[in-house]
């Protein structure tokens, strides 16, 4: 498969994840009491699936692959998409520290923050960046690119881990969406 198609997989199940964020804000909003273990169970699954995995893959993988075949990373879509993987950081940051500190109103307003930032970030790299190395990628560097995914999940992330952390967004989609995740 190719290797824009893979971190296209990844980005379904994070988005499903921002909707879960999203829904649990509105709660939030309407007065419902925070739920602190649905949280921290959402905010592990973006720091460890969204941030520790995908966005590592991206960085350490895909970016210098593209970099190698052609692209800058000091001009145009991929400073961007570093600079935005930075913020995300630093929004979940303050998701947690605001959850620390029981204080609803900061952790809707980072919450809003992020699903924003990440649902941008998501269409310009489906749409821009991913058609952008589609295109720059020779069908051996894409398949190279590809392997080096499936080895750092196996060997990094551990075998195991993905099926737990997609438990985890099924079981809260289920709660918050009323949906069943396939």
């Amino acid at each position: 498969m190719k290797s824009t198609k893979l971190l296209m997989a990844d980005h379904e199940t994070i988005l499903e994840a921002l909707h879960v964020l999203e829904a649990i804000a509105a709660e939030i909003e309407h007065g419902k009491d925070m739920n602190k273990e649905d949280v921290r169970s959402l905010l592990a699954f973006l720091r460890n699936f969204a941030d520790g995995s995908h966005h590592v893959k991206e960085e350490a993988i895909f970016f210098p692959a593209l970099m190698q075949a052609g692209m800058n990373l000091q001009d145009g879509p991929l400073r961007v998409m570093a600079y935005e993987h930075e913020r995300g950081r630093s929004l979940a940051a303050a998701m947690d520290e605001a959850l620390s500190r029981d204080d609803k109103r900061d952790f809707v307003m980072y919450a809003r923050r992020y699903v924003e930032l990440l649902t941008q970030h998501i269409e310009k790299e489906n749409y821009v960046l991913f058609d952008t190395a589609d295109q720059t990628l020779t069908d051996e560097e894409d398949q190279k690119i590809a392997d080096a995914f499936e080895h750092f999940e196996q060997t990094i992330v551990g075998t195991g881990t993905y099926e737990r952390l997609h438990g985890a967004i099924e079981t809260l989609a289920s709660k918050y969406l009323g949906l069943v995740v396939q």
